[in-house]
C-alpha cells in the first residue's frame, strides 16, 4: 500500500492504518530502534508507541514522508528510553560526534542554538558526495553498525571508518567556520 493511502486511513481514523503501517514499516522500525536500544522488549514497546504517536499526530499533521515521520517518532522515543535507562549517560555511538558537536540537550535555553546547529548540519550534509552523506546518516541517524554500512555500500569496514572520520573532520571545520565553538 502506498504511503498516501496509509495516511488517508489515519485521516479517516481507520484502525487499518496501524495494520498497514506495521505491514510496511515494521522491519525498518525494528532495525532502527534495536540499533539504538539493543533490547528486544524495549524495541517492541517503542514500535507500538511509535504507531500510537502516529495515530495521535495524524491528523492534524499530514507528513510528506511517512517513513521519515515514523523514524523521527521512533528515534525520539528510543532516545528518551535510552536516557531513562542510562540515567543521563550518553550512548557510546555518539561519543564519536562529541568532538565536533556540542551537547545541546543539557540546557533548554539553548533551543535556538540547537536549531541553528541543525541548519548548519543540513548545510554541511548538502556539500557531501551522495555516498558519504548516506554513510554518515546511516551511522548517526539510523544507527547502523560499521559492518552493516560496509555491506550496504559495498565498502570495507576500513573504508567506512575512513569516510566517517573525514566527514566528522569536515563537519567540525564547517561548524567552526559557521561560528560554532567545538
Amino acid at each position: 500500500m502506498k504511503d498516501t493511502e496509509i495516511i488517508e486511513l489515519y485521516v479517516e481514523r481507520s484502525e487499518a492504518a496501524i495494520l498497514e503501517t506495521d505491514n510496511k514499516y515494521n522491519v525498518f522500525l525494528n532495525r532502527l530502534v534495536y540499533n539504538i536500544l539493543h533490547d528486544t522488549l524495549d524495541t517492541e514497546e517503542i514500535i507500538d508507541d511509535t504507531y500510537m504517536g502516529a495515530w495521535n499526530a495524524i491528523p492534524p499533521t499530514i507528513p510528506n514522508s511517512l517513513k521519515h515521520f515514523l523514524s523521527r517518532i521512533a528515534r525520539n522515543l528510543s532516545f528518551d528510553r535510552l536516557d531513562y535507562r542510562l540515567a543521563g549517560k550518553r550512548n557510546a555511538l555518539f561519543v564519536e560526534l562529541n568532538e565536533c558537536i556540542p551537547d545541546m540537550r543539557q540546557n533548554v535555553e539553548r533551543i535556538w542554538e540547537a536549531r541553528e546547529l541543525g541548519n548548519l548540519l543540513n548545510g554541511y550534509l548538502e556539500t557531501l558526495e551522495r555516498k558519504n552523506c548516506a554513510v554518515f546518516l546511516g551511522r548517526y541517524y539510523y544507527s547502523y553498525s560499521i559492518s552493516e554500512l560496509a555491506a550496504q555500500y559495498s565498502l570495507t569496514q576500513r573504508q567506512v571508518k575512513y569516510i566517517l572520520s573525514k566527514t566528522r573532520d569536515g563537519l567540525r571545520a564547517y561548524l567552526e567556520k559557521g561560528g560554532v565553538m567545538v
